[in-house]
């Protein structure tokens, strides 16, 4: 087992490291703080690069056993001064740990489950708000859904707040980001999706949508909505019916309205 590099310094290089990979500057790396979603981490069994820990971490619960497996597991592993650990983290209040790690990559079947004729698979369009995005994640995986696709124009899945949105659903549920509208459509056809959009110009209902084949549902920002290119080429629009003293609904609560009817249905 290594023993871990003494880290003291914020002008370390692997501070910048940690720092740079947390902004997305360093392609398919990502950053993880806290005992939770580095737990989430270990059991996905994603390759952990960097691995940074103070004391604060073995005063927490199971503290000791999760610094015992990040320094059997990742590749380098670092002992850092409170004051160091803050420096590199994206919180207010580091929690004591955390890792750089490899993101996860899926492929396009990935998406559709192990029964691809059930394939639920949701696609944010310009949903710029990562907390919002993340509960996205969290109710698509929550609901069963199959895969998540986020759209070129919104936030990135993996990000730290994206991430602590989605209570670490990015890391097991399959995803993808950086898609066009129309890679999103063709996806669809390909797959042999119905491609549905939620829109509150919808002509249908969501309750008399019929859920049960295998969908994509696409859903945009509160504000702009779905692009054009993409609203165009679904095959239905559905609309969630709403109080006239409302404008709308939060783009998370409405994925989870949707998710949890096409749940309700298939059961």
């Amino acid at each position: 087992m290594p023993r871990p590099i003494q880290l003291t310094s914020p002008k370390n290089p692997v501070v910048l490291r940690v720092k740079d990979a947390a902004s997305g500057e360093l392609p398919g790396e990502m950053v993880v703080e806290g005992n939770r979603l580095v737990e989430d981490v270990l059991a996905a069994e994603l390759p952990i690069r960097i691995a940074c820990f103070s004391d604060k971490l073995t005063k927490a619960k199971n503290g000791f056993d999760l610094r015992r497996r990040l320094e059997q597991q990742a590749d380098e592993v670092y002992a850092c001064d409170d004051a160091v650990l803050a420096r590199m983290s994206t919180l207010t209040t580091h929690q004591g740990v955390l890792c750089v790690v490899q993101r996860p990559e899926w492929d396009d079947a990935d998406l559709l489950g192990d029964e691809p004729g059930r394939a639920l698979v949701v696609a944010a369009a310009g949903v710029r708000d990562p907390g919002n995005l993340g509960a996205m994640l969290r109710a698509t995986e929550a609901a069963h859904g199959t895969g998540f696709l986020a759209l070129n124009g919104g936030a990135d899945p993996f990000r730290d707040k994206a991430a602590r949105g989605s209570a670490g659903s990015v890391l097991r549920l399959p995803t993808q980001f950086g898609l066009s509208p129309a890679q999103v459509a063709d996806f669809a056809k390909a797959q042999g999706l119905t491609l549905v959009a939620a829109d509150g110009s919808g002509d249908t209902d969501y309750l008399d949508h019929d859920w049960t084949r295998p969908t994509l549902v696409a859903l945009g920002n509160e504000g702009a909505g779905l692009p054009d290119e993409l609203l165009s080429r679904c095959d239905a629009v559905v609309r969630i019916p709403i109080a006239p003293e409302v404008e709308s609904l939060n783009v998370a609560v409405a994925a989870g309205v949707l998710l949890y009817e096409a749940r309700r249905q298939r059961r």
